[in-house]
């Protein structure tokens, strides 16, 4: 794989976990609701762990 393949499958890995962050964000403009914020953020992080797990292994 060339390095360029390899920067682009990183950057489709990582871009789940920006759209979850970016959601949890604008979450609370269209309401109180607290799971609206909370569950976005959890799946960022589950994502995020094992994004880095992943990395690891190679």
């Amino acid at each position: 794989m060339t390095v360029a393949e390899n920067k682009n499958k990183e950057a489709l890995r990582w871009a789940p976990v920006a759209i979850l962050l970016v959601l949890a964000l604008v979450a609370p403009a269209f309401g109180d609701s607290a799971i609206a914020v909370v569950v976005p953020l959890l799946l960022a992080l589950v994502l995020a762990c094992l994004n880095v797990m992943q990395r690891r292994r190679r």
